[in-house]
């Protein structure tokens, strides 16, 4: 059954004057500054949209008609959808759904708790967990595998990924050639080219770079998605003091230009190509100079930028759940319940990042992943926030059980009790001597015997053994692991 996520949309940190001011100056920047595109293709793309390309600086402007025009091309809805239907996800206006966090370079070992590089194995473990949990709705690549070789990664990600869950996969592309393996290798699964088209079970990432810039291999990777109908997310990072202005209304309004960059190149390559409005804005510690993905004022633009998507009715990618902690401390309950709360109560619809990551999300960890999963929860709890209905306001119940009574048998109760309220699976809400003969176990140690519960016990189907060959004669090196 496709999941059309929560309602959302009711934190709103900008003022509609002041979205209005922000896209007046997006569109004056990409007017009058421009981006640079690093790629032929590209620019004459562009040029024969009717931008204005510099060929020798690689700067294109845009007028703003021609870029709200153009824009208005891309979908306002993407389905993402998983190799079974029932986790094939509605991204629209003001849902709300949570994904892990992506390519982390170290992982944290569910058995000995030691920090060290990732391996292939431990992307099938992640996905595996990723799919049993229920506030993790698709998979974002979760690590780098560092001993494989780079023109193999991209494969191996993916089809580990996809072989070891049924829920949608985006990720990031490393190689050229790796990116068109990817189709090809999905393409495979769903059965054809035309399957895939109909029913893309993979995104690709695109990077754009702050300030005001498109890299070449980035660029190409738009043009292989865009041709095979895979939806595409054009992600800015920029960060407030280094590639972007120290204010956040101005990293907005920057960060709000390179985005609509973004969308305006994928609608020239093919319109109607499905693609996300990619929002991973954040800070420096001007004390340090050092990259800050877990701080307030990140969740604050985040939440601004579901604001600015929603103005030009485009499906989102939005940041959220991010500490700087290197373990599941309490730094890492408040950073991450924050920065994942704030955007999805202002209506961000597909928040990534929001589980498993720590170290600004240089390190992942299968615990973390767990209790993050819980604080989703509690997330899309304050998100669907009160129903108000003459049933939920109880006037009968509160009648028939009276002054001095109670309300434990009722059938209201009974009707309620299991859907009300959230219940979390890691958190501790037994009495202390409860707590006390049950080992005295820290959330961390739930979250570890959990992920070990879900690893031993849960099954997901695979890819068909027919397809699987099918792959494995194009590619005899890939590394096929079953979590």
């Amino acid at each position: 059954m496709t999941f059309y996520g929560l309602p959302s949309g009711y934190y709103k940190p900008l003022s509609i004057k002041e979205v209005e001011s922000i896209h007046k100056t997006s569109l004056r920047i990409l007017e009058e500054v421009g981006f640079m595109v690093d790629n032929q293709r590209a620019l004459d793309v562009l040029a024969d949209l009717g931008c204005s390309v510099d060929y020798e600086s690689k700067v294109v402007k845009v007028e703003p008609d021609l870029l709200i025009k153009t824009i208005k091309q891309a979908p306002a809805r993407i389905t993402l959808y998983g190799r079974d239907e029932k986790n094939d996800l509605v991204i629209e206006a003001n849902r709300t759904y949570f994904s892990n966090g992506g390519t982390a370079i170290k992982t944290i070992d569910l058995e000995t708790g030691e920090r060290r590089d990732p391996k292939t194995d431990d992307i099938a473990q992640i996905c595996k967990v990723i799919d049993y949990l229920e506030h993790i709705h698709m998979i974002m690549l979760p690590v780098y595998p560092a001993q494989t070789d780079t023109s193999q990664v991209d494969v191996n990600r993916f089809f580990n990924a996809l072989n070891n869950s049924t829920k949608h996969v985006m990720g990031g592309i490393y190689d050229e050639k790796g990116a068109r393996d990817v189709i090809n290798m999905a393409q495979i699964i769903a059965g054809g080219e035309e399957e895939l088209r109909k029913r893309p079970i993979i995104t690709f990432i695109t990077c754009l770079l702050s300030p005001l810039k498109m890299e070449h291999n980035y660029v190409n990777f738009m043009f292989d998605a865009a041709e095979a109908g895979i939806p595409v997310v054009t992600s800015v990072c920029p960060i407030s003091g280094l590639t972007a202005p120290m204010t956040l209304a101005g990293q907005l309004a920057q960060l709000n230009a390179e985005a609509l960059s973004g969308v305006l190149l994928l609608q020239a390559i093919k319109p109607g190509t499905p693609v996300f409005y990619g929002a991973v804005p954040t800070i420096a510690d001007m004390r340090s100079m050092g990259f800050l993905f877990g701080s307030v004022e990140s969740g604050i633009m985040n939440a601004a930028c579901a604001q600015l998507t929603s103005f030009y009715n485009l499906p989102m990618y939005s940041t959220g759940g991010i500490s700087e902690s290197k373990l599941g401390d309490a730094q890492a309950g408040y950073e991450k319940a924050i920065s994942s709360l704030m955007p999805a109560l202002a209506g961000a619809q597909l928040i990534h990042n929001s589980a498993g990551l720590l170290e600004g999300s240089l390190c992942f960890s299968l615990e973390q992943l767990v209790i993050d999963n819980e604080i989703n929860g509690m997330a899309l709890r304050a998100v669907r926030g009160i129903e108000v209905n003459e049933d939920t306001l109880a006037f009968e119940t509160i009648k028939n059980v009276g002054p001095g009574g109670n309300y434990l048998a009722q059938p209201h109760t009974v009707k309620y009790m299991r859907n009300e309220t959230f219940f979390p699976q890691v958190a501790n809400r037994s009495i202390y001597v409860d707590w006390h003969k049950d080992g005295r176990k820290s959330s961390s140690q739930r979250a570890n015997e959990l992920a070990r519960e879900i690893l031993a016990a849960h099954w997901v189907e695979p890819i068909a053994n027919e397809m699987i060959n099918k792959i494995k004669e194009q590619f005899p090196w890939i590394k096929d692991v079953r979590a």
